[in-house]
């Protein structure tokens, strides 16, 4: 008998979860469809309703804590990054600066949190001249696709990079056992 309210009351739990997930895929169809309607409110909430129940979707959990001094920091930066780097790349276009090499480098991440690693992973491809090609998520590793390298330092500091990017999303919106975690690794 407990075991069954238990049951009913986890299931109840995880329809509330839901909810964010099933707006925000109501609000992203109506984007997509670029109008706004009652027939495609009415469309946009049936599917959002029929994508949680015909894929699996893994639970993101919420570390609740949002920083939004740190976060209008972290969209400042990736901004300065997305327009330094485009200013790079176009003059490696015309041919200023421009090495053939490339390469594939690791990062290990200091979080396990999947929506750290996906943000961290979003603003890395964002910044051009870097492209996130894979995640291992049970090592928390990124590995990207750097765009005319010039030598070993470069690789380097775009290593570091993604560890200070990883570390304003961790400062944005991490729990505050990563960002302690993440502030005693960058200090050691």
């Amino acid at each position: 008998m407990a075991n069954k309210q238990r049951l009913r009351r986890a299931r109840r739990l995880a329809r509330w979860r839901l909810i964010p997930l099933q707006a925000s895929l109501v609000v992203l169809w109506l984007f997509l469809w670029g109008e706004f309607s009652w027939t495609m409110l009415a469309m946009g909430v049936v599917v959002a309703a029929l994508v949680p129940a015909v894929f699996y979707l893994p639970p993101i959990e919420s570390t609740r804590r949002f920083h939004v001094g740190w976060a209008l920091w972290f969209v400042m930066h990736l901004l300065w990054d997305i327009v330094r780097s485009s200013v790079v790349v176009a003059a490696q276009a015309l041919g200023w600066g421009y090495r053939r090499e490339a390469a594939v480098i690791g990062v290990r991440l200091r979080t396990r949190s999947d929506l750290v690693m996906t943000a961290t992973a979003e603003a890395s491809t964002l910044v051009p001249g870097t492209l996130v090609i894979d995640v291992d998520r049970e090592r928390r590793e990124l590995y990207l696709h750097v765009f005319s390298v010039r030598d070993a330092a470069h690789i380097e500091r775009a290593r570091r990079e993604v560890l200070q990017t990883e570390l304003r999303v961790i400062r944005a919106f991490g729990s505050a056992a990563e960002l302690r975690r993440a502030t005693r690794e960058e200090k050691a």
